[in-house]
């Protein structure tokens, strides 16, 4: 394990160097107001088709892989971290979640472990290595011997956490936004995390594969011993009680806030670390009403649900999330 260390650090510097001249860019953008404009192309050439498609080309899962398949901002870093542990019967230690877990769709030059990497899969105890993905099932190979674990959050609760976040890394490169400008982006085609409902319309249909699990976050809130029962009878790992407890442990909020650092992406921030973004923000369900109204709450509902009719989705938004 470190060697992977070692090679992923020396990684980081190489990386950071070739994304410092478009962060530097974002900064001379935000300086002239143009910041939110220079962002919204950048993201725009991210998530093209093309792009996507790249991500996985040619890769064929095996029997090793557990994909964690998530929305951004719904509980990825919180599933990662139980599957990883799982497959580590709760003993998975690591510097940087990446140095572990590939994630062949990040397209900013950041150290992520390569996804034919052997080594993850060869050093756990059970055989099994954890993957991450933000793309559509249409984008994310499929086989009947891996295993993907789908979490979806209420989009109004995404939308917060969605916006902590983006200040948190945009502010550091003189790019701001209002609660009501991401509300605006949010609710239309052209966000720069893509689609809550294209991504939740397209994975729903998985729902009655056996080799996929679809959890939601505020089940997850609810009962965590479960969910991590679930996950690991998915990934076919016998836990004891006590690795059961100790991936308990590890997948609290507190530990997880006692080491948020592990889990950021190791961006060139300009200005040192003062600013980073805080990955583990609350952890809450249901409490989109700390950053927005009402009215903006049903606005959310109703772009999701009709977005959902749009792409031919029986995912049953009212009784998961509410709205009218």
């Amino acid at each position: 394990m470190s060697s992977m260390k070692s090679m992923v650090k020396t990684q980081l510097t190489v990386q950071q160097l070739k994304l410092l001249p478009r962060m530097l860019l974002m900064q001379a953008a935000g300086k002239l107001g143009l910041g939110q404009l220079f962002l919204r192309r950048m993201m725009r050439s991210m998530q093209s088709p093309k792009q996507k498609s790249e991500a996985f080309a040619g890769y064929q899962p095996t029997q090793h892989d557990v994909f964690v398949c998530t929305y951004a901002k719904s509980g990825t870093n919180w599933a990662l971290q139980i599957a990883q542990q799982i497959a580590c019967y709760g003993e998975a230690e690591f510097d940087y979640i990446h140095d572990l877990i590939p994630w062949p769709d990040m397209r900013t030059p950041v150290p992520v472990i390569d996804l034919r990497d052997p080594r993850p899969q060869q050093q756990s105890p059970t055989g099994l290595r954890v993957i991450k993905t933000h793309l559509g099932s249409a984008y994310v190979p499929y086989n009947q011997q891996a295993k993907y674990v789908v979490v979806i959050r209420d989009p109004k609760d995404v939308f917060v956490s969605s916006y902590y976040f983006g200040k948190g890394i945009i502010n550091l490169y003189g790019v701001h936004f209002t609660p009501e400008e991401w509300l605006a982006g949010f609710t239309s085609n052209d966000f720069f995390f893509d689609s809550w409902a294209a991504h939740t319309a397209s994975f729903w249909p998985w729902r009655e594969r056996d080799n996929v699990l679809i959890l939601t976050f505020a089940e997850m809130k609810q009962d965590l011993p479960a969910a991590i029962w679930r996950i690991a009878t998915l990934m076919g790992v016998r836990l004891t009680d006590a690795q059961l407890a100790k991936v308990g442990e590890k997948a609290s909020f507190q530990y997880m806030k006692s080491i948020d650092e592990k889990f950021a992406p190791p961006l060139p921030t300009l200005g040192g670390r003062k600013a980073r973004p805080v990955m583990m923000r609350s952890g809450k369900s249901g409490a989109s009403g700390e950053l927005i109204n009402a009215q903006q709450q049903a606005v959310i509902d109703q772009f999701c649900q009709a977005e959902l009719k749009r792409f031919g989705s029986d995912f049953p938004y009212r009784r998961m999330f509410g709205g009218s």
